[in-house]
């Protein structure tokens, strides 16, 4: 790969980026920012957050003016209003929610679970789960010692 050095003494002031060499396992860093000074064969630039950093002639690999910074965009018109969220958006990231949530955008009706205990559609119990059978409907083994048996179950269904 080539390199190419195209800022002189004349670009001071221009915003420019800078290739150059350092010690360390990566040989090669970028500033950018704004020349401000080339003197003893030393360049100095000056980043966006202030910071102003040397670079011996010796050290730059490649440097280009590049263009100024482009300008602040404008807030929206009516930026001090609440914008609602559209549904099933989240508001920040503090709202999204562990790995592995179930995340429900609309409200959930309840669920209902069919009666399967009707003569000829309750599924075939497990062994040892079903004893014995008393009007059409299987008792479970905890049932059997139970005196209100078929009458309470009635009553629950009713």
């Amino acid at each position: 790969m080539v390199y190419v050095v195209r800022i002189t003494q004349a670009d001071i002031g221009a915003r420019v980026m800078i290739r150059r060499r350092i010690p360390g396992p990566i040989p090669l860093s970028d500033v950018l920012g704004t020349l401000r000074s080339w003197s003893a064969h030393v360049l100095t630039v000056e980043t966006a957050e202030g910071t102003r950093v040397q670079i011996t002639e010796d050290d730059v690999v490649a440097a280009r003016v590049i263009p100024p910074r482009p300008p602040a965009r404008r807030p929206r018109a009516g930026a001090d209003a609440q914008v609602p969220t559209a549904p099933g958006r989240l508001e920040a990231a503090s709202d999204i929610p562990a790995p592995g949530t179930i995340v429900r955008t609309r409200p959930v009706r309840r669920a209902t679970i069919p009666d399967m205990t009707e003569q000829g559609t309750a599924p075939n119990p497990a062994p040892g789960t079903a004893t014995e059978t008393t009007g059409g409907q299987a008792a479970s083994p905890s049932d059997a010692g139970s005196d209100a048996g078929s009458d309470a179950g009635e009553a629950a269904r009713g």
